[in-house]
């Protein structure tokens, strides 16, 4: 009767449609312009943890504090909390800021889930800070079953690298309107961007088979690697060198492609790390690698990983909306023609 009306009547929604539209409407939140994302703070939070959690861990080894807290997860067989002793203390501190790195990757999981519009891309990005940090808290755990083994505590930190540029993938992804992002910029940037991210890679890999075949086993009579430590070191200075020949490589395709602004600004900042990073490495050496120096050598490290997978995230920014008002800077190609248009970030 009220379609002979005029009246259009609308199909009824299913109702388990109807009960996840309402679940939706009560628990989700969406994106709106000019107000924090809630997504894009836990993944700041989920970057500081993680730096955090290197220099801790760093720390934990230098102070030979790596079996301050014997069993795992307990501290000791009699308890959780540590006992007021100096590496029992430095141990579990690290410990304690796993656990806050976890309950800030499992708050990231939920956001990207309750986040409106849904965006696949960012919930498998917290997918994989959870995946990340349930492989370092099994890998951390049995490295101290295993009485600190070497090739374990190397993988612990190699681990620990990448679940750092996870986070600083996801937090720069959050703030982004696009479902996805696509390189739209001379394919000699992104290549050279993909290589110092490697090279990078390589770099913290060698540097923890020195520190495995150097003084500091994370606790006294620990195994070491059976490697000469002067050819060690030289080889993690050698393959810094080309990181470094890299870094100078993008200057001049940067200078040559005309590029704006904001890539000048987080190239300058990798660049500026990368010399603190390698100051640090030679004090490290010249200093019989002191503590304190090599503590601030491979905390520095963590932020130098940030900075160059910053500086591969500006030439992947997506499409501004056709609705917004973006603000636009041309990126000239080689031959003269304009290969990409950047939205100020």
């Amino acid at each position: 009767m009220l379609e002979r009306a005029g009246l259009r009547v609308e199909p009824r929604a299913p109702a388990a449609t109807r009960r996840s539209d309402a679940w939706a409407a009560t628990f989700a939140w969406r994106e709106r312009p000019g107000q924090p994302d809630v997504l894009r703070w836990l993944a700041f939070l989920a970057v500081l943890s993680i730096i955090g959690l290197i220099g801790s861990g760093a720390w934990v080894r230098l102070s030979g504090s790596g079996l301050g807290c014997p069993t795992w997860p307990d501290c000791t067989r009699a308890s959780v909390v540590a006992p007021a002793t100096y590496h029992a203390l430095v141990e579990f501190v690290n410990r304690c800021i796993i656990t806050t790195v976890g309950v800030v990757v499992a708050l990231s999981v939920v956001a990207s889930l309750l986040r409106r519009p849904f965006r696949r891309d960012l919930v498998l990005l917290s997918g994989g800070l959870v995946a990340g940090y349930v492989g370092e808290a099994v890998l951390g755990g049995i490295t101290v079953l295993m009485k600190l083994a070497p090739t374990l505590v190397a993988a612990h930190l190699v681990l620990a690298m990448l679940l750092l540029a996870d986070a600083v993938v996801l937090h720069w992804r959050a703030g982004s309107r696009e479902r996805s992002s696509q390189v739209a910029v001379h394919r000699g940037v992104t290549l050279l961007a993909d290589l110092m991210l490697l090279a990078a890679l390589i770099v913290v890999a060698a540097g923890t088979v020195v520190a495995g075949t150097g003084p500091h086993s994370g606790s006294p009579g620990t195994p070491r690697f059976h490697f000469d430590l002067r050819s060690t070191a030289e080889f993690h200075a050698l393959v810094g060198m080309f990181l470094f020949g890299l870094v100078v490589a993008a200057f001049f395709l940067l200078f040559v492609l005309r590029a704006p602004r904001a890539a000048w600004r987080r190239y300058s900042t990798a660049v500026g790390l990368l010399g603190l990073q390698g100051a640090l490495g030679y004090a490290t050496w010249f200093s019989h690698i002191e503590v304190d120096v090599t503590e601030a050598h491979v905390f520095v490290a963590g932020l130098l990983v940030v900075a160059l997978v910053r500086f591969r995230l500006g030439f992947s920014s997506a499409r501004p909306p056709a609705t917004s008002v973006v603000r636009s800077v041309v990126f000239v190609g080689v031959g003269g023609g304009p290969q990409h248009q950047e939205p100020g970030q």
